[in-house]
């Protein structure tokens, strides 16, 4: 009886790894995860939350997202957006929000608390190509509940001149900033949440690197990069796109593009979050969602799967 239930104690951790541990196919130009970094709690950054993609009754994590209120979450737009060749100037089409949920307020990307997805929205100017206004907004059929696993995130308030400013001036005092996601050494997926330190580069000379490396363009009115010494293993790499960058408490950038995981003197991208918030305020916050939304407490296959297991090992061991 005893070599049964830990035959069962086994399974139940490998739910992890047969329904969880699973990685998407990057599905517009180069996600990216963190590498290097430290295990997080969701205590000290209560706004993260995973944005996963449903299939035959899975969730599987595809993008990081960031709280904004009660009803919308931030992430990057070509996280919610899939390849459409035949949109002409816009080869994208937004992805069917029944198929996304997002989890929030746990540090393990498969047992948080799930809200189903009521509507994407993407900032209308997105470039698919480039990634440029790299920003897309989630609307959540039941509203979060806050408490301090989950919460709102700061983001940058002002115009844009004052916004770009700040923006130097973290740059000019060498601000030590935090990128948060579900990151893992190399390119294999990791269910806690991570936290790596980065710095902020002048936006020339990323260019410069950027141009130099044949790696893309930057527009510094919409990104700003990040580029660690050689000596450093820190980094975002492939596949959690829309992840939050953090300097002094306020969120400025989410993770948009990058060339590979951690390749000494290639920088990682981020889309502009003060140019997102904007957005936010003008056109995301004031449009009508309807009357479709409505309570859930859906729960996905892995949830089920281990509360039977559960149920099981109690009725062995009463």
């Amino acid at each position: 009886m005893i070599f049964f239930v830990h035959i069962l104690l086994l399974l139940f951790n490998m739910t992890n790894i047969v329904f969880c541990n699973i990685e998407t196919e990057n599905r517009i130009a180069r996600g990216l995860r963190i590498t290097g970094g430290q295990e997080a709690s969701i205590s000290s950054a209560p706004f993260v939350a995973s944005l996963q993609r449903t299939k035959n009754s899975l969730a599987m994590h595809i993008c990081g997202a960031v709280i904004v209120s009660k009803s919308f979450l931030l992430t990057a737009a070509h996280c919610i957006t899939d390849r459409d060749k035949t949109k002409g100037d816009k080869p994208y089409k937004l992805s069917n929000p029944q198929e996304h949920l997002v989890s929030t307020g746990s540090r393990y990307v498969e047992r948080g608390k799930i809200r189903m997805v009521y509507r994407f929205f993407v900032h209308p100017e997105f470039n698919a190509r480039e990634l440029l206004n790299d920003f897309g907004a989630i609307a959540v059929m039941k509203d979060f509940s806050y408490n301090f696993k989950t919460q709102p995130a700061t983001l940058p308030k002002g115009d844009a001149r004052e916004t770009s400013e700040r923006l130097n001036e973290l740059f000019l005092a060498k601000v030590e900033c935090k990128a948060y996601s579900w990151g893992g050494t190399n390119a294999k997926s990791y269910t806690i949440l991570k936290v790596v330190s980065l710095h902020l580069i002048d936006s020339t000379r990323c260019k410069r690197i950027l141009s130099e490396n044949r790696l893309g363009r930057l527009n510094e009115d919409f990104q700003f990069c990040t580029l660690e010494e050689s000596d450093s293993p820190n980094d975002a790499c492939q596949s959690d796109s829309g992840g939050p960058l953090v300097c002094n408490g306020v969120v400025w950038g989410l993770v948009s593009w990058g060339e590979g995981c951690y390749r000494t003197g290639n920088p990682a991208v981020y889309a502009r979050a003060d140019v997102a918030s904007r957005w936010l305020r003008e056109v995301v916050y004031v449009s009508p969602l309807g009357g479709r939304r409505r309570s859930n407490s859906h729960t996905c296959l892995i949830s089920s799967t281990k509360n039977i297991i559960l149920i099981i090992l109690i009725l062995l061991c009463a």
